[in-house]
């Protein structure tokens, strides 16, 4: 071989060389860009932002505005989901959005394929059968080619709500119903402009105030009119079927009888307060303490007969009630009959409450119906506590009540100090006193109809730091609710005598994507609980997933409010002290019975279904098994 074609040979090695080299750098290149990252919670999702001007009411006038924010938002959606290899139980609220976004865009076909993508990776069977109900009605009415559209989705919408099983969706339906029964496109927008101009002032919106901002724009000025006959169609079949549903978790109640010889359980209801007068026979008592404004025992609460309170700043206080303004005490029966009323008419009864209710905001306008919201909420907050407790003690006559009242939190209301370190570091050092004094008190199980997400941190920190970067304020909501979550799980298992059983929440959202604590803290002693309605269908409401142990009716159930009126109030708070109830009543048959044994005594008992996941409670089966067990 001459030198030559040596060369020859040589630089044809050296392309080949290159040539590999650059195909395995692409290959390497190629295998980065699809090996994409997994994310499995909730705080690993990026944060989007986006930067509006004016008021919300400016925005939505704002076309060219609206249809760049929606551009933007579905890019956002489609990159991350190219980009991440995201839990299908995160990727809901994807599809969801992307469904409303095709829909807006006069992309139907498109809409229904991204609902039925959703539609498959449901999990409730409920959200299954109720996919995009209105939607899908919407759509048929669009394509029919007819000009008569209200006519088209009256008959698309009722037909596909008479084709569901009732038993099956009947709160699904009612929670449809009750989004548009009472809402008008007037009071919305004054809704909104409170709760979305702060943010529009603060700095750049969230995602999901973007999404609904997009929702206001397209969605408002039909609404009346979509309104008019999906309240129609719901209420025809709400009064249709209402007596109709069987009521199978109410057969499972058990009444302990009065005068026997069990021991009294001391259940703590740590809450937003408690009318303790309404349980005058079933109070915990501090027989070393006097109302005298003196610590009488020095164990660091003043006049701690019935209970212990903190304040809006986390200070000990003595109140076991929210206090109440002069105005407010006087216009509290007139908010309680509305709430009731407000209550009944969900529930389809036909009560002079519910009537009143009606008239109200069928007649209330604008920001006038907006107040009436508040009042709702309002009482609401006021009446929770009260009404947790009248469950948590109902049909035992042995449980003693102690009441803990924190006062919505620091930080999460406008008379609060903003969200902080040292706000943490209070509530950690007031929640291991709390342990201890009901370590003190024999305190057996402790309900808690409420907890804490990293959305609800993301929040106040966007509303009280309006200055830092987007991505401090991440850094600082995820430290602070991690702040939050450690104090609870210290307090919580230094007293592993004691039953801890919180509310997984109402965002039905899946409980091991998206954590809410105390709930979702990993201690033998802690139970998340989920809702199910009176026939034991999940909710739409509740909360899916490892950290919902069991489910308890939390579906319009009625219970105390202040004063003694009967209120009927639904979510997982009210699914909690249900749960706590089952769990006294098996500490007062008896005593001895470990926290461990007890809930294994609760899930065991638990009902099972082929077709869910829910395990609904069974007292009647779980004192059974006790009987079996412990003879």
């Amino acid at each position: 071989m001459d030198i030559k074609s040596k060369k020859i040979i040589a630089k044809g090695r050296k392309i080949l060389i290159a040539v590999l080299l650059s195909l395995i750098i692409a290959m390497q290149g190629y295998s980065q860009q699809t090996t994409k990252v997994k994310i499995e919670k909730i705080e690993q999702l990026p944060v989007h932002t986006y930067p509006v001007k004016d008021s919300l009411v400016a925005l939505l006038k704002n076309e060219q505005a609206i249809h760049s924010l929606q551009a933007t938002l579905k890019n956002d959606l489609l990159n991350d989901m190219n980009t991440f290899d995201i839990d299908a139980n995160l990727l809901k609220s994807y599809y969801k959005m992307l469904g409303a976004l095709s829909f807006y865009e006069g992309d139907y076909s498109k809409s229904l394929l991204y609902y039925d993508t959703l539609k498959s990776i449901e999990t409730k069977p409920g959200a299954k059968l109720t996919n995009a109900l209105i939607k899908r009605a919407q759509i048929k009415a669009k394509t029919s080619g007819s000009a008569d559209y209200n006519g088209q989705f009256l008959k698309a919408f009722t037909e596909s709500v008479n084709a569901l099983n009732y038993a099956n969706t009947s709160s699904y339906l009612d929670d449809i119903r009750s989004q548009y029964k009472n809402n008008y496109a007037s009071s919305i927008l004054a809704g909104a402009s409170s709760e979305i101009d702060p943010f529009i002032t603060a700095g750049p919106l969230s995602l999901d105030d973007a999404e609904y901002v997009l929702w206001l724009f397209y969605e408002l000025p039909v609404f009346d009119q979509n309104r008019a006959i999906i309240t129609k169609v719901l209420d025809s079949t709400l009064a249709a079927n209402n007596e109709k549903i069987n009521k199978t978790i109410s057969t499972h109640d058990v009444v302990l009888p009065a005068g026997k010889k069990y021991a009294p359980v001391v259940i703590s209801v740590f809450d937003l307060g408690t009318d303790i007068s309404l349980f005058p026979n079933q109070l915990y008592t501090n027989t070393k303490e006097k109302p005298d404004s003196i610590d009488n025992d020095n164990n660091g609460f003043i006049d701690d007969i019935h209970g212990v309170a903190f304040d809006m700043l986390e200070n000990k206080t003595a109140s076991l009630l929210m206090p109440l303004s002069k105005q407010q005490q006087k216009d509290l029966p007139k908010m309680m009959s509305f709430f009731k009323g407000f209550g009944d008419s969900d529930a389809g009864l036909n009560t002079k409450e519910s009537k009143l209710f009606n008239q109200q905001m069928d007649s209330a306008k604008g920001e006038e119906k907006q107040k009436l919201w508040q009042q709702i909420q309002f009482i609401g907050d006021y009446a929770h506590g009260t009404h947790v407790a009248g469950i948590a003690l109902k049909g035992n006559p042995y449980a003693k009540l102690l009441t803990v009242r924190f006062s919505d939190d620091v930080g999460f209301t406008e008379e609060a100090n903003p969200p902080s370190e040292a706000t943490e570091k209070k509530v950690a050092q007031n929640l291991l006193a709390l342990v201890d004094y009901w370590k003190a008190a024999h305190v057996r199980v402790v309900t808690m109809s409420w907890g804490y997400f990293l959305s609800d941190y993301e929040t106040e920190v966007q509303k009280h730091y309006k200055e830092l970067p987007e991505e401090e304020k991440k850094k600082l909501a995820l430290q602070l609710w991690t702040m939050r979550k450690n104090a609870l799980y210290n307090a919580f298992s230094s007293a592993p005598e004691i039953l801890f059983i919180a509310s997984c929440g109402n965002k039905n959202n899946n409980s091991d994507n998206d954590l809410r604590y105390p709930a979702a803290l990993d201690l033998p002693n802690v139970m998340g609980i989920g809702s199910v309605n009176r026939e034991g269908k999940e909710t739409p409401f509740t909360a899916t997933g490892s950290k919902v142990v069991v489910h308890a009716n939390g579906y319009q159930v009625e219970s105390y409010a202040p004063g003694g009126l009967k209120l009927l109030m639904s979510g997982t708070s009210m699914a909690t002290p249900n749960v706590a109830n089952l769990a006294a009543k098996l500490f007062t048959l008896k005593p001895t019975l470990t926290v461990s044994q007890v809930v294994a005594l609760i899930k065991d008992g638990a009902d099972t279904f082929t077709d869910s996941k829910v395990k609904p409670i069974n007292p009647a089966r779980s004192i059974e098994l006790l009987k079996q067990r412990y003879k």
